[in-house]
């Protein structure tokens, strides 16, 4: 599971960067865009790396627990994790390219982070006891 976390969070790095080439690409006179827009544009950009820095900081430790029920909580964690990096994505493309307003798709990719990150700490917690 560590080799999925390490390479799923260099391909989310990845589109962080293509991310901001297209934004340099179809908005390059930042003037010109209502701040609103040029605001929203940046923090969906922003969430994609937050998720990609997740995915590679747990890419870099994660081993799964010996305990049945902790490592439970870890795959659904990860999976949780892997489920809200697609919604950030989307979260850019819809947000910015269709609606270009805030929608509740990346409000639900964060609360998803947020739920990947409390089942691993769950799972986590006490894990020295497994060795």
């Amino acid at each position: 599971m560590s080799w999925f976390h390490l390479v799923f969070g260099v391909v989310l790095f990845f589109v962080f960067t293509t991310t901001g080439s297209y934004m340099r690409a179809d908005f390059p006179d930042k003037e010109a865009i209502p701040q609103e827009l040029r605001i929203l544009m940046r923090s969906r950009h922003i969430y994609i790396l937050f998720s990609a820095l997740i995915h590679l900081a747990l890419g870099s430790y994660f081993r799964f627990s010996l305990a049945s029920w902790r490592k439970a909580f870890q795959l659904f964690g990860s999976i949780a994790l892997t489920v809200s990096s697609g919604l950030l994505v989307w979260a850019f493309v819809s947000e910015i390219y269709n609606v270009r307003h805030f929608s509740e798709i990346s409000r639900f990719g964060i609360y998803t982070s947020l739920a990947g990150i409390i089942l691993h700490i769950i799972g986590g917690f006490g894990r020295k006891q497994d060795r």
